[in-house]
């Protein structure tokens, strides 16, 4: 699909970095996408005192995402923009990506982002939905990498072997469309209203929850949509080799398991 960029302007520091902008909406273009609705949020023109904001800010975990952003996210960043995110580890295990660029947020928000911290009203692009599989895979993908987890659930000899991919959001319409993409993709998706209680300030949230069960339903993820994040990807590594994944292990604990330096067993003992 191609893209008309003509009338995106370009400031004098996008010039200066040689900015460049797609001309066509790619799958990786939509992983992207993905990636900001997921965990990010778009500035567009806010104004301070002496001067305006055009800002991408995506969050995440310094000890699971690092690798996902310098080793995956950047690399595909540049391609498409010849520009990469500056990355920051912050207190509390907070990671912050940034990149300031008027024509890269002014090219983001004409696909459909919206600008502003807009977890409560969070909706898919309509591009996405009048696109080929390939581009929607792409989309999906970007949004469970940073927003979606996988846990395994435990069986009757306290082993957690079964795998359930999971994402919540406090927007009822985006889950409700990130449903319908996923049934098209012949996934059929469960989907829970929730209240919780965040453990940083103690106040109650609602929030809606999309889960896919199974192995069956891992399996086809992994075949149709897969993950680019190691946060995920090691997990399941654990799971395929062990037949099992012991909860809440840290990211360099699983990479000691999978370099043979930790036995997963002993978590259960």
């Amino acid at each position: 699909m191609d893209l008309n960029n003509s009338a995106i302007e370009f400031s004098r520091r996008d010039i200066i970095n040689n900015i460049k902008l797609p001309s066509k909406f790619t799958p990786e273009l939509a992983e992207i996408l993905g990636i900001i609705l997921g965990d990010g949020h778009l500035d567009y023109n806010k104004k301070y005192k002496t001067t305006t904001m055009y800002c991408i800010s995506i969050s995440g975990s310094s000890s699971e995402d690092t690798m996902f952003y310098t080793d995956k996210i950047n690399p595909l960043f540049y391609e498409l923009f010849n520009k990469k995110f500056n990355i920051s580890i912050q207190r509390n295990d907070e990671l912050i990506v940034r990149l300031h660029s008027k024509a890269i947020a002014t090219f983001i928000k004409n696909l459909g982002v919206m600008p502003g911290r807009k977890v409560d009203n969070n909706v898919i692009p309509n591009l996405i939905f009048s696109s080929n599989h390939q581009i929607k895979a792409g989309f999906i993908r970007g949004v469970f990498d940073t927003e979606g987890s996988v846990a395994f659930k435990k069986n009757t000899k306290g082993f957690h072997v079964a795998p359930t991919i999971t994402l919540s959001m406090k927007s009822k319409k985006f889950i409700e469309q990130l449903k319908e993409l996923l049934m098209e993709f012949n996934f059929t998706p469960k989907v829970y209203f929730e209240k919780y209680k965040n453990s940083r300030n103690d106040n109650n949230y609602e929030r809606y929850r999309l889960e896919l069960p199974g192995k069956k339903n891992l399996t086809k993820f992994l075949t149709t949509i897969n993950f680019r994040n190691p946060r995920h990807l090691t997990k399941i590594d654990i799971w395929n080799r062990f037949g099992f994944y012991p909860p809440r292990l840290n990211y360099q604990q699983r990479l000691d398991i999978l370099n043979g330096k930790l036995d997963p067993q002993s978590f259960y003992k």
